[in-house]
């Protein structure tokens, strides 16, 4: 009798303990498991894209819009972050870089186009642990989406999608007429607390998603194709 209370109380606890568990979500900090993160969504400032003379026509290059935009939420970095909202359309750019307490958000039918023109992908060093082009020797063309010593960034949305447009790099490259290494869509270095979330990323240049020297990296309901 006192055996099986003892393994009823035991069954008991191990339930408790994976119902405790189930509700908490992980950060990935290199490949283990790291410490809880609880980052939300809600910022004191937000401005949207086309505040800024963006035009979601597929046509219009945005890059100029995506920088001033960001150079302006910047200032609200000390004061609790910002949003940089981006509606329905589709938006052509060219590499931009991202900021710290910053949210990107998709709307539920926007669209952030990669130029497929190379000229938009500037030249950045290589990576120093890799000490040359990660495909050839020299820099590396930077990603469309980029970001370095960053802390709290959440790039997310409804169901938006990010769109590299890569068939073009794919074809340059098996062809042998790229001079440096091609681009990620997204890549992060040396930051911290970064989500991203409830995207669709489409078409990379390389690869999808970079994390590099970064630590505490959360990723839910994201689709890569």
């Amino acid at each position: 009798m006192v055996n099986f209370v003892c393994i009823c109380f035991q069954l008991v606890y191990l339930l408790l303990v994976l119902a405790f568990f189930s509700h908490i979500t992980w950060a990935v900090k290199g490949n283990s498991l790291c410490k809880q993160t609880g980052m939300g969504e809600i910022r004191p400032h937000s401005v949207t894209i086309t505040e800024f003379g963006a035009v979601g026509d597929g046509v219009t290059l945005n890059t100029k819009a995506f920088q001033n935009a960001i150079f302006y939420l910047n200032s609200f970095t000390d004061k609790g972050g910002a949003k940089l909202f981006v509606p329905a359309g589709r938006w052509l750019t060219g590499s931009f870089d991202l900021i710290s307490h910053l949210t990107l958000w998709l709307d539920k039918d926007a669209v952030i186009l990669g130029s497929m023109n190379s000229d938009d992908w500037p030249v950045v060093d290589p990576l120093p642990s890799y000490g040359r082009g990660r495909e050839l020797p020299g820099g590396r063309h930077r990603s469309l989406i980029y970001g370095r010593n960053l802390t709290d960034v959440i790039i997310t949305g409804d169901n938006g999608t990010i769109d590299g447009q890569g068939s073009v790099w794919w074809n340059w490259f098996r062809s042998k007429t790229l001079n440096y290494t091609r681009p990620h869509l997204v890549e992060l270095m040396n930051s911290t607390g970064v989500v991203i979330s409830n995207l669709t990323f489409l078409n990379s240049p390389f690869w999808t998603i970079h994390p590099v020297y970064c630590r505490t990296i959360k990723s839910k309901s994201t689709l890569f194709f």
